[in-house]
């Protein structure tokens, strides 16, 4: 099986078991099973008997299959965001670019500023740690000259006319822009103008007018499960399992042709329709080695006939597991298990008139076989002691034994599947 065969497989599988579809893509699916095939493919027994006894609503287990593993790691690498370059500039640059606060520093130096906004920059470039860190618990009037500072505009003078105070000297206005832009040092609060960093704007969002107004961390997402689903995978094997097990018995019915003239099918006149009796047999002819042949019958439950390679014949008619209108039934002469019996003696017959030369040589080197071991195991035995023989005795039981099953020939016969075909009578 392809990729393709594969996909089509399993989607019909989810679709047969009423699995909802999360997100389909070309390379994969997420889908939430239904309580019926979360019991078969995930294997929660416990869980479902507590559900069972308690009468709570189940909650299915949601998986992500993957059909090209592949093409899904391409698809994923493809969509996965490229990071930025150097917030510093290009590489092999002259240095980092001036930050937000630097340039509102250099801007309130330049034409057209008043001499006293030059001098609390200037006071801002030359305050050591110390001043910097004094400027911090200046008092809350002083914080509106930071303010005023970081937004680069210039520091006026008080009401009584007093100029600023010199340089060097730790003043309450000019101490805005000597911090870095984003960070305070003593752990205030940011200025302002100068923006805050995202563990400053995680915590106002988490704040009391945050809470009050609807603003909520994210509820943490769950873990999909991802499952490959490809040709020999443990997965598909155990799709092909639950498949065989609970799909070996159908019941379909043939769709009416479509009445000339009319949207709806089979409107024109009433049909008649027969039952089919349709059971596929696996017949394995083994000895050494091994052939095997799918043998499809069909009865009419009516009449009786039997038909030959029937599976093949629907193929290619449209069929649909409801009884459609305007349609009648004939009534069935044969009961199933009369009709499985019919089945099971024509294919009986049928095998006993094939061809059974291998048979003959099979047991031709079954024979030969057997020799090669007595005379092996009767010499041992012949020289063996009395301890020793009891343990040779089972040995050569065991060989003789494998020797038969490996080379024996034998017909077994198997039922793949069966069904019900409600077919139009005119064209049994």
């Amino acid at each position: 099986m392809n990729t393709a065969q594969v996909e089509r497989f399993v989607m019909r599988f989810l679709e047969a078991y009423n699995c909802r579809i999360i997100e389909k893509t070309k390379h994969a699916v997420i889908v939430n099973l239904s309580p019926e095939a979360d019991k078969e493919l995930t294997g929660r027994s416990y869980y479902w008997s507590f559900v069972e006894r308690t009468g709570v609503e189940p909650e299915t287990m949601t998986y992500r299959f993957v059909f090209d593993p592949e093409g899904d790691a391409a698809a994923a690498a493809a969509a996965r965001p490229v990071p930025d370059g150097p917030r510093n500039g290009p590489l092999g640059g002259a240095g980092p670019q001036p930050g937000a606060a630097d340039r509102q520093a250099q801007g309130a130096t330049g034409p057209g500023n008043s001499p006293q906004g030059g001098l609390a920059a200037g006071a801002a470039g030359s305050a050591s740690p110390g001043a910097a860190a004094g400027a911090v618990t200046a008092a809350p009037g002083a914080a509106g000259g930071v303010g005023q500072a970081a937004g680069g505009g210039t520091v006026p003078a008080d009401s009584s006319g007093t100029p600023p105070s010199p340089p060097g000297t730790p003043a309450a206005g000019a101490a805005g822009p000597a911090a870095p832009a984003g960070t305070v040092p003593g752990g205030a609060a940011p200025a302002a103008g100068s923006g805050g960093s995202p563990p400053e704007a995680i915590r106002s969002a988490d704040s009391i007018l945050g809470r009050y107004f609807g603003t909520a961390p994210a509820p943490p997402i769950g873990r999909v499960p991802r499952d490959e689903v490809t040709f020999g995978s443990r997965r598909l094997q155990q799709l092909f399992a639950t498949a065989l097990n609970n799909g070996r018995f159908t019941r379909l019915f043939e769709v009416p042709p479509q009445a000339p003239g009319s949207p709806l099918p089979g409107r024109s006149a009433p049909l008649t329709y027969c039952s089919w009796m349709n059971v596929n047999y696996k017949v394995e002819y083994a000895c050494d080695m091994k052939r095997s042949e799918v043998h499809s019958l069909a009865i009419q439950m009516t009449t009786g006939e039997i038909r030959e390679e029937f599976h093949p014949s629907m193929l290619t008619r449209k069929l649909a597991p409801k009884l459609p209108a305007n349609i009648h039934l004939l009534g069935d002469n044969l009961t199933l298990s009369r009709a499985a019996s019919i089945l099971e003696d024509y294919l009986e017959q049928k095998i006993r008139r094939t061809d059974h030369r291998w048979a003959d040589r099979a047991n031709q080197v079954l024979a030969e076989e057997h020799q090669l071991v007595r005379l092996y195991y009767e010499g041992m035995l012949s020289a063996a002691e009395p301890e020793a023989r009891e343990e040779l005795e089972i040995r050569y039981a065991a060989r003789q034994a494998e020797v038969d099953w490996q080379y024996r020939p034998r017909v077994h016969v198997s039922v793949i599947n069966c069904g019900l075909f409600h077919l139009r009578a005119e064209e049994r």
